[in-house]
């Protein structure tokens, strides 16, 4: 019986006018209460989905990794505010809280941000991923506070991460090597970075990955232009698939020596600045070397003080790589230093002894002849990304905008990143070349993204920034104007888009 009708049969009395009124309108909620809550039934079948599916519906649901500090309408914390059977099922997911983004670019309370990677971390039972954005203001909070990321979020998890990726402005990373033995036995990737002018390694031999680290695949080690011996990290080369040294100096010798020693290598990056003719000599001395895994090649060289030297070919020449897809060079501090011929020789010789085929070249920051650079692109139609940053501000060759826009040149290329102006004369040959690819029986392959790179460039037209833009609209691929200072492949500093296509 419904409380209307319990209302309703308790009397024999005859109800006035407004109690009739009043009990009618008593049934119609009722009514409408019970309706409702068949609909809901009907429609939330969630309510009696087992826990098992709901965490399985909810890590589905959350993307990774999850942002600190959260967001009001943050996913994870709506589903936690839905219901309390919902919260207890959410708290009871472990693999919800092990993939953790701390962002101190905007963050007004970094000490709240600590807190809550703590919470969240302890609620985790599975294997950890930590990475984190800094900025000067967000590091010095932490510093005045004596917070320290390493001693407050790596030490108390160190054997439950898999993979840590930290960067750091104001203070060094020695911290993080002095985590005790056997406290890293599950750690697969480490990313760190400096940007602080410390010296981010002590000279002294560390131990931390000498006792154990036996999962560990992939290294990045960034710093601000400084110089390292690799013996005092003890890397277990043998079993590392990534290798990269950002503006960090690495000797000619020690490096090759990294190379013998990690067979299984599929990427690396490098800068290499000392070179002399003593240490040209004992390059030449050095055997061959074969990486057959590593696909992925990044060096950045010192320029010669003597133009007409040649000193990347040393370096490069005990090495074959017949694996090689992708491939970057650059000259080191290239905004700073005077202009340098592209090394064509040192690349032809490693073309003839690997007979690789590459996907992506990076051509950075060199001065090169128009003949050579058609040799390498005719030589290469393979290519599907190219990237190509002249020293010179100097007219596109015809004959190379000819080839871009007919085909002839990189018919498989699908991703074009460029910074030689003035636009006038390329556009033509990138709308052409994209109209191209846009045919139902086209030939050549459809671009995909466009981009130029416009750092120290602040006399481009708008007429032709908005040309430009509007290739992407009619060819439906992506097109962005950026300016960033380091433009390693593998390094993640900000870039500043200023303007891209949606």
């Amino acid at each position: 019986m419904t409380p209307g009708e319990h209302l309703k049969w308790r009397t024999n009395a005859v109800l006035t006018g407004p109690q009739v009124v009043h009990v009618r309108s008593l049934l119609a909620a009722t009514t409408d209460l019970e309706e409702t809550e068949s609909y809901q039934i009907a429609l939330a079948p969630h309510k009696h989905l087992p826990a098992e599916i709901l965490s399985l519906v909810f890590t589905l649901c959350i993307p990774a990794p999850i942002i600190l500090p959260p967001a009001p309408k943050a996913p994870a914390l709506a589903i936690a505010q839905t219901c309390r059977r919902w919260r207890q099922t959410i708290l009871r997911t472990p693999n919800l809280w092990c993939n953790i983004f701390l962002d101190f670019t905007n963050c007004a309370k970094p000490l709240r941000l600590i807190v809550y990677a703590k919470q969240w971390l302890r609620q985790s039972d599975a294997l950890i991923t930590l990475r984190n954005s800094t900025s000067r203001w967000g590091e010095r909070l932490l510093l005045k506070h004596d917070i320290d990321i390493v001693r407050e979020l790596v030490v108390p998890f160190s054997s439950r991460y898999r993979e840590i990726d930290l960067r750091f402005v104001e203070s060094s990373i020695d911290d993080f090597f002095c985590l005790p033995e056997r406290a890293i036995d599950n750690l697969e990737i480490l990313y760190l970075e400096t940007l602080g002018v410390t010296m981010p390694f002590s000279a002294s031999r560390l131990d931390v990955f000498r006792a154990g680290a036996p999962r560990l695949k992939r290294v990045l080690l960034s710093t601000d232009m400084c110089s390292l011996d690799p013996a005092v990290l003890g890397l277990p080369w043998g079993q590392l698939t990534a290798l990269h040294f950002i503006a960090t100096y690495i000797p000619p010798l020690a490096m090759h020596a990294i190379f013998r020693a990690a067979p299984n290598l599929e990427e690396c990056s490098c800068s290499i600045v000392q070179m002399d003719d003593a240490l040209v000599t004992d390059l030449e001395r050095l055997p061959d070397c074969m990486l057959q895994h590593l696909r992925v090649l990044m060096v950045e060289f010192a320029p010669s003080a003597d133009p007409a030297s040649d000193h990347v070919s040393p370096f490069l020449r005990p090495l074959i790589l017949p694996a090689l897809a992708d491939l970057e060079l650059r000259p080191l501090e290239a905004g700073f230093l005077p202009a340098t011929p592209f090394p064509y020789a040192a690349y032809q010789a490693l073309l003839a002894r690997s007979r690789f085929t590459l996907s992506r070249l990076a051509i950075l920051h060199y001065i090169i002849p128009v003949e050579q650079l058609l040799h390498v692109l005719q030589d290469m139609p393979s290519l599907v990304a190219f990237q190509l940053y002249l020293w010179e501000t100097t007219e596109w060759d015809a004959e190379v905008l000819a080839g871009l826009r007919d085909g002839s040149l990189l018919p498989r290329l699908e991703n074009l990143t460029f910074s030689m102006y003035p636009l006038d004369g390329v556009l033509d040959a990138l709308e052409g070349r994209v109209k191209l690819g846009n045919r139902e029986k086209a030939t050549v392959a459809r671009m995909r993204e466009l981009n130029m790179e416009v750092t120290w460039r602040p006399d481009i037209s708008a007429q032709g920034m908005a040309r430009f833009m509007r290739i992407a609209q009619a060819g439906e691929l992506k097109c962005r104007a950026f300016t960033h200072t380091r433009t390693y492949a593998h390094d993640r500093t900000s870039t500043q888009v200023f303007a891209a296509s949606v």
